[in-house]
C-alpha cells in the first residue's frame, strides 16, 4: 500500500558529475548525492548548477577536408589570442573565429600532429616534433609571421670519440671545408647535425722592435716582455676577427722601464704588437700559452663514410687532425627534441630518439646556447646542463612542464628537477615521483596541479605536490565514471577557466568529455558533448573576461566529408531567448527588413535545420543545393543551425530510513519541481522513452513569438509510470532554447 505521506527529497547539487552505470549503486559515496547516471551536451558548473552547452558558430573550413588539422593557441595579450590551425603541412592563422588569410609552410604532415609540442616566449612559440629539427614560429605584427628552424649558438653533444685510432681532418680553418675521417664514421642522416672539435694548440712567440708584428692567436693566456733601454711606446692590440683591431695594453718608457706582464682573453682572440720608438732600441717577445681550441662545424653535404662537407661556425685553431671529437646529440640520424619549456631561465629539450630520457638545459639566460664553459678550470653555473633520467627503463619524454619544479612525464613515469634551489651543472638532480606514464596528449597546468593522461590513453589523473608525503602524487580523475574512457583514447585537450574550470577532452570516436574541476573543492564532474559528427580538436582561447573554446569538427555533408573550424557559444545572462545560440554549425543573421529566405549555408547543404527567428521556432529546414532556406515567415533576427540533444539522467533515488536502505523498494516519482534559471522548452519522465515523457509546459496560451525565458520553480506532474526500484528522472531537451537547472526536487511515494 502506498505511502499517504509522499517524501520530498532535492537534488541540490549535480557536481558529482556523470559516474558509471557500474558504480551507480555506491549509495554509500558522497558524490552519490551529487551525481548524475548521465550528462549529455550539458556543462556542470563548480557550485553545482548543470545547464545545457552552448551551440557552436561556423567560422569557416579547414584547408583540407580529407586530412586532420589541430587548434593550437597563440597568446599575445590577455585580451588578444590567436587560434593556429595546423594541417598537413601549413599553419593558418585566425583571431576570433575569422581567418586572417595567413598560411605558413611547414614540414609538418598530418600524421605528425599528435606528435607537435609547443613552448610560448612571448611572440615566439618554439616547436618540436622529434622528427624535425626545433622550429620557431615568430610572430612580429597581425599580419607578418616567420617560420624558421632554431638557429643555435652551440649545439648539445654526445660523449667525446672514444676511438683514439679515428682522427679528424679538416681542410681549412673557416668557410666551407672538408672535414676526413680515419675510420667510416658519417651517415646521409647527419647533414644539418654539428660537431665538436678540440685541437691542442702549442705555444707561439712573435717578437717585434719596431712597427707592426705579425699576429698570434691566443685561447687564454698570453704574456708580453720587453728588453732594452729604449723611449716610446709599445701597444698590445687584439682582434677577433683578424682584421679589426683594438687596444688591449699600451707601455710607455723614457729609458726607464720594461713591461712583464701577463693576461688572459675570455674569448679567442688574435694579439699583435705595435712598437714604436724614438729613442734607444727595444725588443718586444709577445707569446701565447699552450691551450686546447674548441670549434665547432655544421655538416652541410654528406660525400662518404669517411668525408664530409661542413660550414664552421667558429673559426678552427688550425688543419692539425684530432682526436677528440664529439658528434652533436640532434641529426636525422639521432632525431631532434620532443619538447620542451621554460625553467629558471633556461629554454629545455626533453629526448630524443638516441636519446628518449636526457634533459638539455640551455646556458642561463642565452636560450639558443647550449655551450659548456670553464673558468679556472671547472665548469661555470650558468653553462649549459645535460643530464639523464636513470631508471631500470628507459622511457621516453612526452612532456616537460614549468612549475615551481621542473615536471618531467615519460611514457612510463614522472619525474621532477626541484626548484628550491638554483640549478647549476653540478646542482641537479632528477627524482622520480610516481610510475604511471603518460600519452602524446598535452597536459593541462591548473594552479598548482597537472592533469595528465596515462599512456594507454584510457585513464585521466592529475598530480601535484603532497606535504604529507614530501612527494607528488594524485589522483584517477576518471575512476567514477570509466564508461567515458573505457576502450577509447583521448587525443586532445584544452584548459577553460573562465566559466566555470572546466577540461575538455576529445577522444578518439569525437566526444567531447568535460572535466569541471576545482581541487579546492574536490569537484570532479564529468559529462559529455556530442554533435552531428565528431569532434577532432579542441581549444580553450583566452578573449577579454572568458575563454572561448574553438573546435576542429568533421561532419559529413552530401556524402562528402567536410572539416569546419566551429566555436562555441558563449551563455550570456539574458530572458531573451534569441540572445542565446543554441544550435550547431549555426549562422546568425540580423536584417534591416524582414526576409523569408536567407542564403550563406553552403556547409550544411542537405541538413535538416532548426531555427529561432524573431522569437519563432521553426523546426525541419532543408538546406537546399544552393545553401539556401526558406523560412514559413519573414523574419529579421534569425539563429540557425543543427539541433543537438541535451539528457540528464538522475540515478536511483536514496534515502536512510529508520529501517535501511531505500535500495530495492517500490516507490514511485509522482510530481518534481525543477529549479530553473532563464529556461526553456524540454521533456520529462521516468525514463527516455518517447511515450513515456511529457512536454514541459512554461505557460499556457504562450503567444507565438513571444521570447521571454522562464526563472524559478517549475511544478511539474510526471508521466505515470508506475511503482519501480529506480525512482529516477529524466530530462530530454532538444530545443534552441536554454535550459538551466540547479535543482530537482522529486516527489516520491513508497509502496506499489
Amino acid at each position: 500500500m502506498a505511502n499517504p505521506s509522499p517524501y520530498y527529497a532535492i537534488q541540490p547539487s549535480f557536481a558529482g558529475g556523470e559516474i558509471s552505470k557500474s558504480v551507480a549503486s555506491r549509495v554509500d559515496l558522497e558524490k552519490y548525492q551529487s551525481a548524475l547516471l548521465l550528462a549529455e551536451n550539458a556543462f556542470i558548473k563548480p557550485y553545482g548548477g548543470i545547464y545545457k552547452r552552448g551551440g557552436t558558430i561556423f567560422c569557416g573550413e579547414t584547408k583540407f577536408h580529407d586530412k586532420k588539422s589541430m587548434l593550437v593557441k597563440f597568446t599575445f595579450s590577455s585580451d588578444v589570442c590567436y587560434t593556429l590551425e595546423f594541417g598537413d603541412k601549413y599553419i593558418r592563422v585566425w583571431k576570433n573565429g575569422e581567418y586572417l588569410n595567413i598560411e605558413i609552410t611547414t614540414p609538418y604532415t598530418d600524421n605528425d600532429l599528435s606528435e607537435l609540442r609547443f613552448t610560448q616566449s612571448a611572440d615566439v612559440i618554439y616547436i618540436c616534433s622529434g622528427k624535425y629539427p626545433v622550429q620557431v614560429l615568430t610572430r612580429f605584427s597581425e599580419t607578418e609571421w616567420d617560420f624558421s628552424e632554431i638557429e643555435l649558438q652551440s649545439s648539445p653533444y654526445e660523449a667525446i670519440n672514444g676511438d683514439e685510432t679515428n682522427c679528424l681532418t679538416p681542410s681549412a680553418t673557416s668557410g666551407i671545408i672538408t672535414i676526413t675521417a680515419t675510420k667510416n664514421t658519417f651517415k646521409q642522416n647527419h647533414v644539418g647535425g654539428w660537431i665538436k672539435l678540440l685541437q691542442e694548440m702549442q705555444g707561439t712567440t712573435v717578437t717585434c722592435k719596431s712597427g707592426t708584428s705579425e699576429s698570434i692567436r691566443v685561447g687564454q693566456t698570453w704574456k708580453i716582455i720587453t728588453h732594452g733601454t729604449w723611449t716610446g711606446s709599445v701597444t698590445v692590440q687584439y682582434s677577433l676577427d683578424n682584421t679589426n683591431w683594438k687596444q688591449l695594453r699600451k707601455y710607455t718608457s723614457a729609458s726607464d722601464f720594461n713591461a712583464t706582464e701577463s693576461g688572459t682573453v675570455e674569448e679567442y682572440s688574435y694579439l699583435r704588437l705595435v712598437v714604436e720608438i724614438t729613442g734607444g732600441s727595444c725588443t718586444a717577445d709577445l707569446a701565447s700559452y699552450p691551450y686546447t681550441h674548441e670549434s665547432h662545424v655544421q655538416i652541410a653535404e654528406y660525400i662518404d663514410e669517411k668525408t664530409i662537407k661542413a660550414k664552421v661556425i667558429d673559426a678552427l685553431g688550425d688543419t692539425s687532425a684530432t682526436v677528440d671529437w664529439n658528434m652533436g646529440c640532434w641529426n636525422d640520424e639521432y632525431g631532434y627534441p620532443y619538447c620542451s619549456t621554460f625553467f629558471q631561465d633556461r629554454l629545455i629539450f626533453g629526448g630524443n630518439n638516441k636519446n628518449p630520457y636526457t634533459i638539455w638545459m640551455s646556458k642561463s639566460g642565452d636560450y639558443t646556447n647550449f655551450s659548456v664553459e670553464k673558468a679556472s678550470g671547472n665548469v661555470t653555473d650558468d653553462s649549459a646542463i645535460s643530464v639523464n633520467l636513470i631508471s631500470r627503463n628507459l622511457y621516453k619524454i612526452t612532456h616537460l612542464i614549468q612549475g615551481q619544479d621542473l615536471i618531467i612525464l615519460t611514457d612510463g613515469n614522472e619525474w621532477i628537477i626541484s626548484g628550491n634551489d638554483i640549478v647549476t651543472p653540478t646542482n641537479i638532480t632528477p627524482k622520480i615521483q610516481t610510475s604511471r606514464g603518460c600519452n602524446n596528449c598535452e597536459p593541462q597546468y591548473i594552479g598548482n596541479r597537472i592533469i595528465f593522461i596515462q599512456k594507454r590513453g584510457s585513464t585521466i589523473r592529475d598530480m601535484g605536490y603532497s606535504y604529507d608525503s614530501d612527494n607528488y602524487t594524485g589522483v584517477d580523475l576518471s575512476l567514477l565514471a570509466k564508461h567515458l574512457v573505457k576502450d577509447k583514447v583521448i587525443t586532445d585537450c584544452t584548459y577553460c577557466q573562465d566559466p566555470d574550470s572546466m577540461v575538455l577532452f576529445t577522444r578518439n570516436d569525437g566526444v567531447i568529455l568535460c572535466l569541471t574541476y576545482n581541487r579546492e573543492q574536490e569537484v570532479f564532474a564529468w559529462s559529455h558533448i556530442q554533435t552531428d559528427g565528431e569532434f577532432e580538436s579542441v581549444l580553450a582561447a583566452n578573449n577579454s573576461n572568458e575563454d572561448v573554446i574553438y573546435a576542429v569538427v568533421k561532419r559529413e555533408i552530401n556524402g562528402e566529408v567536410k572539416r569546419y573550424i566551429e566555436k562555441f557559444s558563449s551563455m550570456p545572462d539574458s530572458e531573451n531567448a534569441q540572445d542565446y545560440v543554441m544550435l550547431d554549425s549555426s549562422k546568425i543573421y540580423t536584417f534591416v527588413e524582414p526576409v523569408n529566405k536567407i542564403s550563406g549555408l553552403d556547409h550544411l547543404k542537405g541538413k535538416s535545420l532548426k531555427t529561432i527567428a524573431d522569437g519563432y521556432c521553426f523546426e525541419d529546414l532543408l538546406v537546399d543545393e544552393n545553401g539556401e532556406v526558406e523560412l514559413p515567415a519573414s523574419c529579421k533576427n534569425i539563429v540557425i543551425g543543427l539541433p543537438y540533444t541535451m539528457k540528464i539522467q538522475q540515478p536511483n533515488f536514496e534515502a536512510q530510513m529508520r529501517d535501511g536502505s531505500m535500495q530495492g523498494r517500490s516507490k514511485t516519482i509522482s510530481e518534481v519541481f525543477l529549479r530553473l534559471e532563464n529556461s526553456r522548452g524540454g521533456f520529462i519522465g521516468g525514463d527516455f522513452t518517447e511515450d513515456r515523457m511529457d512536454e514541459i509546459i512554461f505557460e499556457e496560451g504562450i503567444d507565438v513569438g513571444e521570447t521571454d525565458l522562464y526563472t524559478g520553480d517549475k511544478k511539474i506532474q510526471l508521466p505515470a509510470g508506475g511503482f519501480n526500484e529506480d525512482g529516477r528522472v529524466c530530462i530530454q531537451h532538444s530545443d534552441p532554447y536554454p535550459f538551466s537547472l540547479s535543482a530537482i526536487i522529486r516527489v516520491v511515494s513508497f509502496g506499489g
